[in-house]
């Protein structure tokens, strides 16, 4: 029966939730819950903070899955929720929860093609990702590392489809202002 549910689509598992299924609900969180933890890490600095978000988004699913919409992406709505959880973990610590990027850099849009050849090197690389503000950092992975699209990053950000494009704009020219020092 487990391997089963592991090949159902998070929509087919959601409705599975919706009933109180809780092996649907762990199938979720194993595919989940790793890339959650990575994304609400850049906002919160603290893996122990992150896991913590991760456990309350996934409460926060199975207590509200009926309020779940069958044309929302399942990911989109999850990391909305981690999302949201993460900003008022901040907010109730007094940490500051960072704006818009500095303006002040450099003109010119790195070729792609610069970049990779300049990401051999992991931990340099994994270094300038770091510089970045954590606005950079979440909209880089969720589109470079999660696949997701500027549409579900605007939802998941709770922002503008512009204002993702901005970011992932402005955090390709740090990273490759940073990769090329």
């Amino acid at each position: 029966m487990m391997e089963a549910l592991h090949d159902l689509s998070d929509e087919a598992l959601m409705e599975r939730v919706k009933q109180a299924d809780k092996a649907s609900l762990r199938i979720l969180y194993d595919r989940y819950s790793g890339p959650l933890a990575a994304y609400v890490g850049k906002t919160l600095s603290d893996p122990v903070d992150a896991a913590d978000i991760v456990h309350e988004a996934f409460i926060g699913l199975w207590d509200g899955s009926a309020k779940f919409r069958e044309n929302t992406s399942l990911r989109a709505w999850l990391y909305t929720i981690a999302r949201n959880k993460a900003i008022d973990r901040l907010r109730k610590t007094g940490r500051e929860v960072l704006g818009e990027p500095d303006r002040t850099i450099p003109d010119g849009d790195p070729d792609p093609g610069e970049i990779a050849e300049m990401c051999e090197d992991r931990s340099r690389v994994r270094a300038c990702l770091e510089k970045l503000s954590a606005a950079h950092r979440r909209v880089v992975s969720l589109s470079f590392f999660e696949g997701m699209t500027y549409r579900e990053i605007a939802d998941v950000e709770d922002v503008s489809e512009g204002t993702v494009k901005s970011r992932i704009f402005h955090a390709k020219k740090l990273l490759m202002h940073c990769l090329s020092q």
